[in-house]
């Protein structure tokens, strides 16, 4: 066997193949004596049928046969030969199987192209923490009352700070009605600055029981781009209004908690713990994605299309698995348009973090691993041992190491791994 090996892209190769016909033919003969002591005809005992039957039956079967697996075999001993490890499918092309001549064909695959990541080590980003006003820890506190908060329904008019329940019978954007619309699943606050604050001004002053229509303007900035600067027209059912009443902040209240605090300024304590605890975590995301964008921007490299191809299709597994109801099913252009640029860089995040904790001998502790299945025990009520042995027979276990070490691979690129 001959091969030739060409690199067209960084992530495609091209292997040209010249098989003698000799081997070939050898192989054919193989393969034909093989169906000669297997093959039943008519007029024959198995394994007595003369040759030259068997090759004018069976001849063409038997060198397709041969060809097809000569062509993988092939295949396979090229990638081994040439240090290929394909990351897509084995297209075949410009097959030549001329009388006399070698069988000839040529096989593009793609694979991930070597890389080099270079100056890692110097980068000087570090997550911004930010320190949290004592109105926003305020503010927390308001919206942690609110998930024990009751709604009452009143007989008379809304006014602002009034909830209203809610049903869309008509939806009309721009001119066109919208046949799938989901009713809100909480009660609206009425003249709560939302960004559509032309709806809430209309809402003040309803009943139950009526019907009311809402005629505005989306705001260009809009999140839902189909509505975005357009005009809307709702024909709007009132179910309720409904007055809002927090909790009493009592010894009966906190019990619900099992002693987590037993007073206001230890709920606002524990909510500002929350809560920076949560803007560091958002500080240090925001920081790992900075450095692997400064990262690719000084290591340029390809990411093969059947990486991206599989990613995409993966992502519109996922949305038609968690997908809500009623909502719009997007095609696979749509899908390719939406998340090709979050596909390309989520997989050079993962090819920059394997390089990098290779290189640097990170990875996840027994310690770390036992830690995080003991969180984990504790939060589903379980038994750290069975848990861990479940976990060691399911696979999680080694996904956890996984997720551990590309932390701290992350943590090592802000410097919190670095001397």
């Amino acid at each position: 066997m001959k091969t030739t090996v060409s690199e067209p892209e960084t992530w495609r190769r091209v292997i040209e193949f010249e098989i003698p016909e000799a081997d070939i033919n050898a192989a054919v003969e193989k393969k034909l004596n093989e169906y000669r002591r297997e093959v039943k005809l008519p007029g024959f005992r198995q394994g007595k049928v003369p040759a030259n039957v068997v090759r004018t039956r069976f001849g063409d079967a038997a060198k397709a046969t041969v060809v097809d697996e000569t062509i993988k075999e092939s295949y396979k001993k090229a990638c081994e030969e040439h240090n290929i490890a394909p990351v897509g499918g084995a297209n075949v092309t410009d097959m030549k199987e001329n009388e006399g001549e070698p069988l000839k064909f040529t096989i593009e695959t793609e694979v991930d192209p070597p890389i080099e990541i270079r100056g890692y080590d110097k980068l000087k980003i570090k997550p911004k923490f930010k320190k949290l006003k004592d109105s926003e820890v305020e503010e927390g506190f308001q919206n942690f009352l609110d998930r024990f908060a009751e709604f009452n329904n009143v007989e008379r008019p809304s006014k602002k700070g009034d909830y209203v329940r809610m049903e869309y019978k008509k939806v009309v954007i721009d001119g066109i009605e919208k046949a799938e619309i989901q009713n809100p699943a909480y009660p609206v606050e009425v003249g709560s600055n939302s960004a559509l604050k032309d709806f809430d001004k209309q809402l003040v002053g309803v009943s139950a029981g009526e019907q009311v229509e809402i005629s505005l303007k989306f705001p260009k900035d809009y999140a839902d781009k189909e509505a975005a600067g357009k005009t809307g027209e709702f024909s709007v059912a009132i179910l309720a209004v409904q007055e809002k009443k927090l909790p009493e902040l009592n010894e009966e209240f906190f019990k619900k908690f099992g002693g987590e605090f037993d007073s206001v300024d230890a709920l606002k304590e524990k909510i500002r713990e929350s809560m920076e605890q949560e803007e560091n975590d958002k500080a240090k995301s925001d920081a790992y994605k900075e450095v692997i964008e400064e990262i690719i921007k000084d290591n340029p490299f390809e990411v093969p299309p059947s990486r991206i191809k599989t990613f995409l299709d993966m992502m519109q597994e996922d949305f038609m698995r968690y997908r809500k109801p009623n909502e719009p099913i997007p095609t696979r252009e749509e899908i390719a348009e939406r998340f090709t640029e979050h596909a390309v860089f989520s997989l050079k995040r993962m090819r920059i973090i394997d390089y990098i904790a290779d290189k640097e001998k990170i990875k996840a502790t027994q310690e770390e691993v036992d830690k995080q299945i003991e969180v984990m025990a504790q939060r589903y009520g379980q038994e750290f041992a069975s848990l861990k042995e479940l976990f060691r027979k399911n696979g999680t276990t080694n996904r956890i190491r996984l997720e551990i070490r590309e932390r701290n691979t992350l943590e090592y690129l802000i410097g919190e791994g670095r001397p």
